[in-house]
């Protein structure tokens, strides 16, 4: 079972790897970028490309025994393309490494068949989300000064998600 990690706790630990892979509290982050502190930061962690035939139904995908973030290559176009979605992705699947997630778990659609009969895996594609916008959107008082609008255009995420990380600062 895995263990509950409040929001608090989360930011702060979002907050930690994101100083730790060396990127700024003002700074988006770039996905090749992310990738590349990643692996030398944390030697046994890694990614692989997938064409995008072998990952039809997932964006993406955490595998804690191989140490492996799965990323299908229409991915990997997003994130380079500067999709805001795609590096949303990649934050979820670091989330689900970096926060010690056990098994096989898929990046996709919100509210699964599994997610819905498995109270452990809804707990940690729960804290997966709230990591991805926390390392993404740190709670800084400069990020707090700045409106959604701003915080999407600073930190290259959604309006939407901009929207709901500023709800979360009051």
């Amino acid at each position: 079972m895995t263990k509950f990690i409040s929001s608090v706790d989360i930011d702060k630990i979002a907050l930690a790897h994101r100083r730790a892979l060396g990127f700024r509290d003002d700074q988006a982050i770039d996905g090749m970028t992310l990738i590349t502190k990643l692996k030398r930061r944390y030697p046994n962690l890694n990614y692989l490309r997938v064409p995008d035939a072998e990952m039809t139904s997932q964006e993406a995908q955490w595998d804690d025994q191989r140490k492996l973030i799965l990323i299908p290559e229409r991915l990997l176009r997003d994130i380079n393309s500067g999709k805001p979605r795609g590096i949303m992705t990649l934050a979820h699947e670091v989330g689900h490494a970096l926060l010690g997630h056990k098994g096989i778990l898929n990046r996709g659609p919100i509210g699964t068949k599994a997610e819905k009969h498995s109270a452990n895996l809804r707990r940690m594609e729960s804290q997966a989300r709230r990591y991805a916008a926390a390392f993404l959107i740190p709670d800084t008082p400069y990020v707090r000064s700045l409106d959604a609008i701003a915080i999407a255009r600073k930190f290259g995420v959604s309006l939407e998600a901009a929207r709901i990380r500023k709800l979360e600062f009051t």
